[in-house]
């Protein structure tokens, strides 16, 4: 029961860091992926409908061979829009953690080491970090203390604007960092990039099973 209990903890503190993905996401992902995979290797390999075999079931001479294509088109609309809604469902909050998670891995020091700069005294802390400095106008809070000889230490609360040039490194790096050795990229944002290019490949050519070709 304890063991049980463990792997459960351990599976929830994945999630929360964004390593684990939901099972019903993993679906979509994949049937995604497999429709997607599906009409690029047709467009490629410029494949034509002249039989086809369902469930041992061999149909020939299709008279109108394109409601093949129609419908594969339909199944990528449909598991495109499935993805969509469970990545917003159940994904969404993991990758919007992962992405604060690596900006503030190297934006939060810089702002620790610019108002630890400005402090003539003893720099005692900033109160926020980057999305709170958004939050208050690009205004960092922060406080420093100063030991007086008669009435012990006293601490100063200060507001310094920070321009947003100043942060431009730590930014950037934060970025490369999240797309770069975090996998919300494989996760989330190949999936969606892979299907536009299917879109943009196999939907507009002169291929018979183009989407172009089929709608009109």
């Amino acid at each position: 029961m304890q063991r049980a209990s463990c792997t459960v903890n351990i599976y929830k503190a994945l999630v929360e860091i964004g390593v684990g993905m939901t099972e019903s996401f993993i679906r979509q992902r994949r049937n995604l992926y497999i429709v997607n995979g599906i009409l690029l290797f047709s467009c490629l390999a410029k494949v034509q409908i002249s039989n086809l075999t369902v469930a041992g079931i061999n149909f020939s001479g299709f008279n109108n061979p394109q409601i093949f294509f129609v419908f594969l088109w339909i199944v990528w609309i449909y598991f495109l829009y499935r993805f969509a809604v469970y990545f917003l469902e159940d994904e969404r909050d993991s990758f919007i953690k992962t992405w604060e998670r690596e900006i503030q891995r190297y934006v939060n020091p810089k702002l620790h080491q610019i108002a630890e700069g400005y402090c003539s005294n003893e720099y005692l802390g900033n109160s926020g970090n980057f999305y709170s400095l958004k939050k208050n106008g690009w205004k960092l809070n922060f406080q420093e203390g100063c030991d007086h000889e008669h009435l012990g230490q006293q601490i100063s609360n200060h507001s310094l604007h920070i321009r947003y040039s100043q942060l431009a490194v730590p930014l950037t790096l934060g970025a490369l960092r999240f797309l770069l050795l975090t996998p919300a990229v494989t996760n989330y944002i190949l999936p969606i990039l892979f299907s536009f290019v299917v879109f943009y490949v196999a939907g507009f050519t002169s291929w018979e099973g183009a989407l172009n070709s089929n709608i009109n």
